[in-house]
């Protein structure tokens, strides 16, 4: 298998079994989360307590989801969509660098910005940003069954960042025109296009110090990384 193999269907190369993994975590965390809801003070972002030595809010910020069941129910459908490409398309190594650069980037942005908090949608992000590059570097035609659900799921964070979930909504159904669009003047590659008009919002977002902004640009980062550091092999 080389660096990026765009899967022309739903051809299934490998147990998901990253994916499978973190979705089991996210819901028990989910369950303990409401069961004891006293173990979210001790394990969402609190920039003070990190310093005082609790180094594990780097991580454990990932498990509570402190917005509510529309934060769960969200991180969890993205996670299984975009975990489950993104792991049949990149492979596990690559799934699990990717997922650790988003998880990285956010926190850092989360601490330094002073944001409290914690959601999984930060890793899920270095996923999808990491997947973009991938597929904008792949030989055409990008697979429309891979690239648009990072497409709409780019539109969505876009939307959230900048207007809540109304205009998360909108940015979806805005991409989804965009795409019908295309596809009607049947412009070659309308996935693609649309796949970097979604990218140039990313960058938007990290500039208007969105967390998600600043998790996918850390996934993108490090795909580059990654294309770069195989092709020198060859």
């Amino acid at each position: 298998m080389g660096v990026v193999e765009v899967p022309s269907g739903f051809v299934v190369r490998r147990a998901p079994v990253l994916t499978v993994t973190a979705l089991a975590v996210a819901v028990v965390a989910a369950i303990v989360q409401y069961a004891a809801p006293a173990v979210v003070p001790v394990l969402e972002r609190d920039g003070a307590a990190l310093a005082q030595g609790q180094w594990w809010r780097w991580v454990t910020p990932l498990l509570v989801q402190t917005l509510g069941w529309h934060q769960i129910l969200a991180n969890l459908v993205a996670l299984a969509l975009i975990g489950l490409l993104g792991e049949w398309l990149l492979g596990r190594w690559r799934w699990a660098v990717l997922f650790a650069a988003g998880t990285l980037g956010g926190q850092v942005a989360a601490y330094a910005w002073h944001e409290p908090g914690g959601g999984a949608s930060i890793a899920i992000c270095g996923l999808a940003g990491g997947m973009a590059v991938a597929l904008l570097v792949a030989p055409a035609p990008t697979p429309w069954l891979v690239a648009h659900p990072v497409i709409y799921y780019l539109a969505a964070l876009t939307g959230w960042g900048f207007s809540g979930l109304f205009a998360a909504g909108v940015a979806c159904l805005a991409a989804g025109l965009f795409l019908s669009g295309l596809r009607r003047a049947r412009v070659r590659n309308a996935e693609r296009i649309a796949l970097a008009g979604t990218v140039v919002c990313t960058f938007a977002l990290a500039a208007a110090r969105d967390l998600h902004g600043v998790s996918l640009l850390s996934g993108m980062a490090v795909m580059v990384v990654i294309l770069a550091g195989s092709r020198q092999k060859r």
